[in-house]
């Protein structure tokens, strides 16, 4: 017999949902008329995806759309129904609160009523206390303020862990005082489980979750949002980006405070990198916490504290890095690996020099070897200064007689590298900062990683290049992009060492067995543009990460010998080039593990 029980709440569910998509359609046609009839346009002639697509982006444009969206944090109806009638095999989550000497009362009333007020209700609120923080008064059955006094937020965390264990819950979500839940939290991590895929079945279930997080403020009128990556294995040990708004696996989370120093970490930073040593952690990409503003910049010691205590025995420095985050140096193997330095070059040999004298003779790492791959340059003093600079044995010249084939230059030299290492580098890149090939190495010697990229300066110390994106314009953008040298950003992104889809071939550095096992550069179909991300994606296809580092910093003279791809000489073979990418790796429609489904795609700098 079927089950006709949820047909009221589905029809309900589907009523709300249709009656919101109005109500939007009826706010666009007031606030932005025009907005309204261009994508009705386009739904006449038939283009129903891009219509919708720009309906969204329209509405998501109008005013308070943020505060809509956090407010319901991407949660749809039939989700919250789906927990409810799951209730035997959904997850159980509990509450964590702990109150400081610090804590206002205003905000532990906020933070408690927010667990209190959830669409989906919490199994139990655990409150702990600091030592002579005397035991707040709660009339609700659902919270319980433990008795013991504790000295640190982690020592009551790892009490309610225990609480929450005994009374059979699966996962336990932290809570700072000066924070509150989103409305749809507990929802959105529960919905999250619930809805992993059937191939999800036989992959390890997570230990952590995180969301992502709206940053409040008195005097703004609507959350900044913080709409985070996905897990980045690199990335959280350069920033906390996790442990604002996270739900911790219950039995997971004890294992890993056992593991600590003493049996209790020093911050939940610290268990949550405990935690992901052995566990996979996922991201939910809904708003699950409110924060005060700025709050992620204000703990820059406890997340040295952290980094240093997990990770002292694996880095040779850890050192407080910008905007509250961390710079962490690998160690470089002995003997120290040989890099090729591959210049592709045709005459200008102002840039030439400049980038040659910056390699040879303001680089700190000894051990490397310069490859200039000549394309067929006529200028007698580019000529007469390769002849040179050659009787230095570290440099050799090749020549390349063919027509501009960037890919071909590249894999042609090397092919006769030496190095166990390749280090792509155009012509117009200045040295700067003499370490920065080997800030480039810690990386690139670290486990399963492919490629690593640099950070570059336009010669007015903006950013040019921070990790390159997919899905910005429906192919690939450089991330940050304009960004000033000294400003935090997004979230201090452009400012820390993680994870990238790709990085520009203008700096990349590759293991030489790693390069040629994916076939170098794609001379045939990519001769010019975008071979050094389809290079990186090819790199990620064989489950080897690609790593771009600030710490490496050098300025790009961008394209001044080559031309730009948009320049009118070249657009035809841009335009094809861009197909190839396109159909090749899915641009158009693909989300970025470092960007966001609700970051714009049409900007390289990231906002919502």
């Amino acid at each position: 017999m079927q089950d006709n029980s949820s047909q009221p709440a589905t029809h309900r569910t589907v009523s709300r949902i249709s009656e919101q998509r109005a109500l939007n359609l009826l706010l666009l046609a007031g606030l932005r008329p025009h907005r309204l009839v261009a994508n009705l346009w386009w739904r006449v002639i038939g283009k129903k995806l891009r219509a919708r697509s720009r309906i969204d982006a329209a509405i998501r444009g109008l005013p308070f759309a943020h505060a809509r969206w956090v407010k319901a944090s991407g949660i749809e109806d039939q989700e919250i129904v789906a927990i409810g009638l799951a209730a035997g095999t959904a997850p159980a989550l509990c509450m964590h609160l702990h109150i400081s000497q610090n804590d206002r009362p205003g905000e532990i009333r906020r933070a408690v009523r927010s667990a209190l007020k959830q669409s989906v209700m919490p199994l139990h609120v655990v409150i702990t206390r600091e030592n002579g923080v005397p035991i707040p008064f709660t009339s609700s059955t659902m919270v319980t303020v433990l008795p013991e006094e504790f000295g640190s937020r982690t020592g009551g965390l790892c009490a309610a862990l225990r609480m929450a264990s005994e009374i059979g819950a699966d996962w336990l979500v932290p809570l700072d005082c000066g924070s509150r839940l989103a409305h749809h939290a507990l929802a959105a991590y529960g919905a999250h489980l619930l809805r992993r895929r059937p191939s999800d079945a036989n992959a390890s279930a997570p230990a952590l979750l995180y969301g992502d997080e709206g940053e409040i403020a008195w005097l703004r009128a609507r959350p900044k949002l913080w709409l985070k990556p996905q897990w980045d294995r690199r990335m959280i040990l350069s920033q906390d980006y996790v442990s604002r708004a996270c739900a911790l696996a219950v039995g997971p989370a004890l294992d890993a405070a056992a593991r600590c120093d003493g049996g209790e970490p020093q911050s939940l930073y610290e268990l949550v990198l405990r935690i992901a040593e052995n566990a996979p952690v996922e991201h939910v990409e809904r708003i699950t916490a409110l924060t005060p503003d700025d709050s992620w910049l204000h703990d820059g010691a406890a997340t040295l504290a952290a980094v240093r205590r997990v990770m002292s025995a694996s880095a040779d420095d850890i050192v407080p890095g910008p905007f509250g985050t961390v710079a962490l140096q690998f160690p470089l193997r002995q003997p120290l690996p040989t890099v090729s330095v591959v210049v592709a070059t045709r005459d200008r040999v102002e840039l030439l020099r400049a980038c040659v004298e910056g390699v040879l003779y303001a680089t700190d790492y000894p051990a490397l070897d310069l490859i200039i791959a000549d394309n067929d340059s006529v200028d007698p003093e580019t000529l007469g200064y390769m002849d040179e600079v050659s009787a230095d044995l570290r440099v050799s010249v090749v020549r390349w007689p063919h027509p501009f084939n960037y890919s071909a230059i590249n894999n042609f030299a090397a092919s006769r590298a030496r190095g166990e290492y390749l280090c792509l580098l155009n012509n117009d890149i200045e040295v700067i900062e003499p370490d920065w090939l080997s800030a480039m190495m810690r990386e690139a010697l670290q486990p399963k990683v492919g490629a690593v990229g640099a950070k570059l300066l336009y010669p007015d110390r903006s950013i040019q290049h921070a990790g390159v994106a997919i899905g910005l314009g429906n192919a690939a953008g450089h991330a940050h992009r304009g960004l000033p040298e000294g400003d935090p950003g997004y979230f201090a992104q452009a400012h820390i060492a993680r994870g990238a889809s790709a990085v520009t071939g203008a700096c990349l550095l590759v293991a030489q067995r790693h390069f040629q096992a994916v076939g170098g550069l794609d001379e045939e179909h990519l001769a010019v543009a975008y071979n050094d991300v389809d290079l990186c994606l090819k790199l990620r296809e064989r489950g080897l990460a690609t790593i771009y580092t600030p710490a490496a910093t050098l300025i790009h003279h961008e394209s001044k010998s080559r031309g730009l791809d948009f320049a009118p000489e070249h657009r035809e073979r841009y335009m094809r080039e861009l197909e190839v990418f396109q159909k090749r790796w899915g641009s158009e429609w693909v989300v970025d593990p470092w960007h966001h489904l609700r970051l714009d795609r049409a900007s390289e700098v990231y906002r919502a």
